[in-house]
C-alpha cells in the first residue's frame, strides 16, 4: 500500500517513469523541498549544520564520537568465549573502501549524537566482499504502510541528488528513544539531543558572533586628544605619534597608556564590563550543553574549579557514563544486524582491559578492599558477583559468573578460583 509520500508525490507528477536526475533545476528544488516536508525530519539538516557551525556542539560531539569509536573491540560467542578469528570483527576492520573501523564507528556516533538516528546499509558482495555504508541521516525518509510497519527507506544520494528506496533488510536503523515526536510522520525517528538544546545552541551561536564582532571592531584601545581649542599641525602630530609609538612598543608595554605632561584627555575604546559578561556567557552555554550529553565540562577547558584529581575523575565518568554505553549500544545493534545477514552468532564488545582509566578504577577498589579489615572486606565481597571478584583479582571472567559470589557455595558449577 502506498504511503503518504507516494500518494502526495503522485498528485504532482504523472504516473510514469521519472528521471529525478533531470536538468530542470527548478523541478529538482520543488521535489527536494517536497521530500523534506514529507519526511517529518526536516530539522535533521539543521542539527547536522549546527555540528559544523557551532564550536561547542562540534567539540562535545566530536570528542564523544571519536573516543567511543576508538575503544578496542573483541568478539565473543554465545557462551561468552572470545573468538580469535571473528567474522564480524574482520568486516568491522574494513567496512568499506573509504573508511576504517574507527572512522566508520565515529560516523555512526556523530549522526546518532546530532540527529538521534543512524542508518547503516549492508551491501552484499561476493564471498567476503560485503560492505557497510553509513547513510546521511538528513537524506533518509522512513517509509511505512497504513499499519505503521516500515516497508523501506527512501534515500536521496548526496552526489547525484537521485532517490532510491532500500529494502528493510538492507538497513540497520539505530536510534535514540523518542517520547516527544510521536505523530504519524515522526514516531519512527529517534529524538535528537540537539532538539532539547536548540535554544542553547542558538544563544551560544549569537554569543560567538558577538565575540567575533567585538574583537574585529576593537582596533586601537584608546585615543589621545588635545583638549585645547588650538589644533595640532600635521608635522607636530606626526612627531608626537612617532615618539609615542617608540615609548609604547614591545610586549612588556601591552595594553598600557603613556602619561604625558601635555593637557590631554583619554577616551576608552576597549571592551566594556558588559562585553566581558557576554563572553562569560559562552562558558555557561558550554556547561549546559555538556550536561545534556552527560559530559563533565572540565574536559573542555572549563578550568574554573578544575584540579588534577577531579579531572581524572571526570575522565572516568565520561568513559563509564558516555563513551562505553554509546559503544555498547552501537556494538549490540551492529552485531545483531550482521548476524542476520551472515548467519553468524557473534557479539562485538568493548575490550574493557584496553581502557586504562577503567583498569585503574578496578585497582583502586582492590586496594581499598585490601586496606579494610577482613570482616568488612568480606561483607563487601558478599555483594559482588563471581566475575566482579575475578576482575578485581585480574582474572578472566567465567561462564555462569554473573551471580553473587555467596551463592556459589550451593552451586558446584560456579568456580570462583578457576
Amino acid at each position: 500500500m502506498d504511503n503518504i509520500f507516494t500518494k502526495a508525490f503522485g498528485r504532482l507528477v504523472p504516473k510514469h517513469s521519472i528521471n529525478l536526475q533531470s536538468q530542470d533545476t527548478t523541478f529538482m528544488k520543488v521535489v527536494g523541498s517536497f521530500f523534506s516536508y514529507l519526511t517529518g525530519n526536516s530539522n535533521f539538516s539543521e542539527y547536522v549544520k549546527a555540528y559544523g557551525d557551532n564550536p561547542l556542539v562540534y567539540m562535545i560531539i566530536k570528542k564523544i564520537s571519536f573516543t567511543s569509536a576508538s575503544i578496542a573491540r573483541i568478539a565473543v560467542d554465545g557462551s561468552g568465549e572470545v573468538i580469535e578469528n571473528s567474522v564480524l570483527l574482520e568486516i568491522l576492520k574494513n567496512p568499506n573502501k573509504d573508511q576504517g573501523q574507527i572512522e566508520f564507528l565515529e560516523t555512526i556516533n556523530e549522526y546518532l549524537n546530532t540527529t538521534g538516528n543512524t542508518y547503516v546499509r549492508y551491501i552484499k558482495g561476493i564471498g567476503m566482499g560485503q560492505e557497510l555504508e553509513v547513510l546521511a541521516t538528513q537524506n533518509v525518509q522512513i517509509k511505512c504502510n497504513d499499519f505503521g510497519m516500515v516497508t523501506g527507506y527512501t534515500y536521496k544520494k548526496p552526489k547525484t541528488n537521485t532517490y532510491v528506496t532500500y529494502p528493510v533488510e538492507e538497513i540497520l536503523h539505530i536510534k535514540t528513544s523518542n517520547i516527544v515526536n510521536i505523530d504519524q510522520d515522526n514516531y519512527k525517528y529517534g529524538l535528537s539531543p540537539l532538539e532539547a538544546a536548540w535554544i542553547i545552541i542558538n544563544s551560544s551561536g549569537e554569543k560567538f558572533k558577538a565575540e567575533a564582532s567585538i574583537f574585529k571592531n576593537r582596533g586601537i584601545i584608546g585615543i589621545l586628544t588635545n583638549k585645547s581649542d588650538t589644533p595640532m599641525l600635521p608635522t607636530e602630530r606626526k612627531r608626537m605619534q612617532s615618539e609615542f609609538n617608540d615609548d609604547i612598543g614591545g610586549a612588556s608595554k601591552y595594553n598600557q597608556i603613556k602619561i604625558s605632561n601635555t593637557d590631554l584627555a583619554f577616551v576608552q575604546t576597549g571592551m566594556s564590563p558588559t562585553d566581558l559578561k557576554l563572553l562569560e556567557g559562552i562558558l555557561s552555554s558550554l556547561r549546559q550543553l555538556c550536561s545534556i550529553f552527560g559530559m563533565p565540562s572540565i574536559l573542555f577547558n572549563d578550568n574554573e574549579k578544575s584540579t588534577f584529581n577531579n579531572f581524572e575523575q571526570a575522565v572516568k565518568l565520561a568513559y563509564n557514563d558516555v563513551y562505553i554505553p554509546l559503544a555498547n549500544k552501537v556494538d549490540k545493534e551492529l552485531s545483531s544486524f550482521l548476524n542476520e545477514q551472515l548467519g553468524t552468532n557473534e557479539l562485538i564488545k568493548v575490550d574493557l582491559t584496553s581502557i586504562e582509566v577503567v583498569k585503574s578504577s578496578t585497582n583502586e577498589v582492590a586496594q581499598a578492599l585490601n586496606n579494610m579489615s577482613p570482616l568488612l572486606a568480606n561483607k563487601v565481597l558478599e555483594q559482588l558477583t563471581v566475575n566482579e571478584i575475578r576482575e578485581l583479582a585480574g582474572l578472566d571472567t567465567v561462564e555462569g559468573g554473573d551471580v553473587v559470589a555467596t551463592t556459589q557455595q550451593s552451586d558446584p558449577n560456579i568456580n570462583v578460583s578457576a
